[in-house]
Formats: structure tokens, sequence, C-alpha cells
């Protein structure tokens, strides 16, 4: 029992020791004051200090024209106030209040706090000198070699080289200008990382998020959470936006949307990566193309979708590479690629491209699709021309040649001319009235007039050689032309129909 209370007097008086030897050390110091003064007052003892006043606590140094120094180890000072602390930290202000206790100090009035880094500017901060952490809470303002920060709210931890802001937060250097709600910098990584709705503006884009982190060394970021990238006639949003300034290259990742907003024209897709160099932007993973065509839109799918600036006439081109889609309630197309140049409004369809105008089915080896104010105006058919249409059951009229041009009328296909081994199959009936004969015919050239998606007129513009056959004598089968085709069921009936093949 006796060794046991020895035990525990010896513990106690072991703390009271370190306690007081802990408590010693940390005494504040007075080093210089011209006068000295008591002032039983103002309690504690507290003696007043007067001119050139400079003290030392912990290896850090304090300085004053004036202070007051209390028994419990806690000072006020006042006017040129300056601290350092080694010769990492300085800090100036009018009014301070430092506790040698719990080193806390409380700086007010034109407060300014310098590291070997950056200048912190504030009317009121608090800094833990054990811990190297300052905060401010009514406004302050950051400023390093690249940087001007402001906000409503801001930490600051030296030893971990970390800064904090919140409220109101804007961050100014000569590439941008970002505000934000919350910020978290790292002064040694120089990682910024950005919470809450941000907004980055610089002389080529916009940038919008709710969350991001950008490497200002490197010149990486990364946008998530509603991110848009604004550019002159173009934006580009996504659930995540990873973009490299320094190789001008960028990914976009989850429900992409760019928007042309010169051309009235949409890519939409899963995956989109963009290129400084020519304005580039290759759209994959479900990507469609949507374009305004005045009274409706055109939709359009492909494997890969390419957009480009062609630096020659500075204009974009879009380029859809296989399984090129597209529906238009008047028009729905498809082949294996296609080339969409905005100088000309003109889709140009490449390998085995077929379209439907309303009724009629149109194939050649490749066909030019030319627009005029957001509607199709004429379509140019390139060798193996055919368009067919279904009179009735069984009965298909057809129109057959090397080239042929189709000209448009209010959105519908309403003349075609005939280049070139022109072949005609085509079921007619008197006065509108069902058919009862087929006429057959070939012209080198000849020119069709269509309403109401029925041919109304043919013209030969060479010697024809014709034969009228009654419907009743004839086999069906028989009344086809040499690559005859019939391809209803691959026509999309619905815009969800581009996607299959």
């Amino acid at each position: 029992m006796f060794c046991r209370n020895l035990l525990v007097l010896l513990l106690i008086l072991s703390a009271l020791t370190g306690w007081s030897q802990e408590a010693k050390k940390k005494r504040i110091e007075l080093l210089n004051a011209e006068v000295l003064e008591y002032d039983e007052a103002l309690g504690h003892k507290a003696r007043r200090l007067l001119g050139d006043v400079i003290f030392e606590h912990e290896g850090t140094l304090m300085y004053c024209d004036s202070a007051y120094l209390y028994e419990d180890n806690s000072m006020d000072a006042f006017a040129n106030v300056r601290i350092n602390k080694g010769d990492s930290i300085k800090m100036w202000c009018d009014e301070l209040n430092y506790n040698g206790n719990t080193e806390f100090a409380k700086a007010k009035r034109n407060v300014r706090l310098e590291d070997r880094e950056m200048t912190l500017t504030s009317q009121k901060l608090d800094y833990n000198m054990a811990t190297e952490k300052a905060w401010y809470n009514t406004g302050g303002k950051i400023v390093d070699s690249k940087n001007t920060l402001t906000s409503r709210v801001g930490y600051y931890y030296s030893a971990l080289e970390e800064m904090f802001f919140k409220d109101s937060v804007k961050l100014v250097n000569k590439q941008y200008t970002l505000f934000c709600d919350t910020l978290r910098y790292n002064t040694q990584t120089e990682v910024a990382f950005f919470l809450g709705p941000t907004r980055i503006i610089s002389d080529e884009n916009t940038i919008l998020c709710k969350f991001g982190w950008y490497d200002t060394e490197f010149d990486i970021a990364q946008f998530s959470q509603k991110a848009t990238v604004y550019s002159a006639d173009q934006s580009i949003e996504g659930d995540s936006l990873y973009y490299n300034k320094r190789f001008g290259y960028g990914l976009a990742l989850g429900n992409v949307v760019v928007t042309d907003t010169a051309q009235d024209i949409i890519l939409t897709g899963q995956k989109a990566k963009y290129y400084e160099v020519g304005d580039m932007v290759l759209m994959t993973d479900s990507a469609v193309m949507i374009q305004d065509m005045g009274t409706d839109s055109l939709f359009l799918h492909a494997d890969t979708l390419l957009s480009i600036v062609d630096t020659v006439i500075d204009r974009r081109i879009l380029f859809a590479f296989h399984h090129a889609k597209f529906f238009k309630p008047d028009m729905r197309g498809k082949c294996d690629s296609l080339v969409y140049s905005y100088a000309d409004s003109t889709i140009r369809l490449y390998r085995d491209p077929i379209l439907w105008s309303d009724e009629n089915q149109l194939t050649s080896d490749s066909m030019w699709i030319q627009n005029r104010n957001k509607r199709i105006d004429r379509l140019f058919m390139k060798d193996n021309s055919m368009i067919i249409s279904e009179e009735d059951s069984g009965m298909f009229n057809q129109i057959k040649g090397t080239h042929m041009t189709g000209f448009f009328k209010e959105q519908k296909l309403h003349k075609v001319y005939v280049e070139g081994n022109g072949e005609t199959i085509y079921f007619a009936g008197e006065d509108g009235a069902e058919p009862d004969n087929v006429n057959k015919a070939k012209a080198s050239n000849l020119v069709i007039v269509i309403e109401e998606n029925k041919v109304k007129d043919i013209t030969f513009l060479t010697q024809p050689e014709a034969t009228l056959y009654p419907l009743n004598l004839i086999n069906l089968n028989d009344m086809r032309l040499d690559g005859f085709d019939w391809r209803i069921k691959e026509r999309p009936e619905k815009v969800a129909d581009i996607f299959n093949w």
C-alpha cells in the first residue's frame, strides 16, 4: 500500500513539475520599452508599456508603440504592431491581443500577414502561432505572384500549406477570373478545389460547374455536376469535363451536349473528346446530331461524330462515321458515312446511301442533300440512281438512271431530272382510278413531276422506247427494273429507330 501511494505521489509531483516548467517556458518576455508603468485599475497587475516596445515568446518577436502586459501571461499591443515568427511569417496590424499560454493572437485593423509565398490582408484576423493557423470571417484578400483572391471567410494553414475560403470567393489572375462559394488551395501542389456554384471566365471561354479542381502548375482541370464550357459560338456540357490547357485537349463524359449556337446544331452522346487545334469535337457512345430545320428537327446517329472547323473557309464540317442513320418527319435515311458542310448546308452521303422522302425510296452510289434556309432544296444522286414508290400491293413505280437531280417544294419531292440511261415503270389508271395498266419506258434523259407523292407527268427529253401493258396480262414480278430492292423494313419510323441498324 505504501509503495502504491508513493508511486501516485511521484506521478503527481512529476506532472506538477512538468506543468511548472511548461508554464515558465511560455511566459511572455519583455525585451524593451522606453516607459514602464503599473496600472492596477485594469486588474491583473497590468503593466503599461510605452515607446519601442519589444516582446519575445517562443521564438516569436512582437513590436509595437504601446502595450499592456498582464499577469495572466497575455498582452494587448497598439499602433505599428509587428510580429516576426522566425524567417517565414511576418504580421502587421494596428491592434493585437495575444495569449501566451495558448499562443493565440487576435489582430484588428489593417492586418497584413506575409510568408514566403503570399500576403494576406484583412480588418480582423485570428492567428494560432502554435499550429500556424490563421483565419478571418469579416472579409480578406490574399495576393501571391500569380493570383489575387478575396472572400468573406478564409483559413490559412501555414504548416500544411493549405488555404480554405468560403462565401463570395473571387480569384483573379492573368488567365482567368474564378467565382465560387468554397475554394481550397494547396500552395505546395498548386492545386485548387472548388465546391458549390462556380464560374470561371477567361478570354477563350466561360466555365460553370458545382465541383471541380484545377492544377495551376500543369494547367489541368476537371469539372463536374452540371459542368458547362461556353465559347464564342459553342458550348460543351457533361456530367464530368476534363481539360488540359497545355495540350489543348478536353474530355467530356456522361450526358454530353455540344451546342453550335451559330448553326442551331446540337451534338449529344456519352463521351466526347475536344481538341483546340481545329476546334475539333469527337463524339462517341450514343452520338446524335440534332439540327433545327424550321418547322421540325433532323436527328442523326452514327458510331462516331466528328465536328471540325475548316480553317480555309473558317466554317464547321461534321463527319458521321459508320452506321449513319437519320430521321426527319418528311425525310429519313441511312448510309455508312456522311459529311455535312455548314458552309453550303450540304449533306454528302457515302457507301450504300438510301433516303425515304414521304413514300419514295431513293438509292444511288452517293448522294448530296442541299439545304436552303433550313429546308431541303435539292438532291443530287450519283451513279446507279433509283427511285421506288409502292402504288399498291406488289405494284411499284420505279425510276432509274445514271444520275438524278431531285427538286423539292414545301419540303416534298416535286420534280426529278434523270440524266443517262433513264428507265421507268409506272402504274396508271384512268382519271385517278385504280391502276389497270403499266407503262414501261426507256429514254436517255427525262423529267418527272410528282404531286401528292404520285407521278403526275413524265417528259422524255429524248426519243423513248415505251410499251403499255394491261395489268391483267402481266406478272407483277416481271415489272422490276435491274437493281430493284424494296427496303421498307430499314426505314426509321420514329426518332428512336436511328439507333437500330
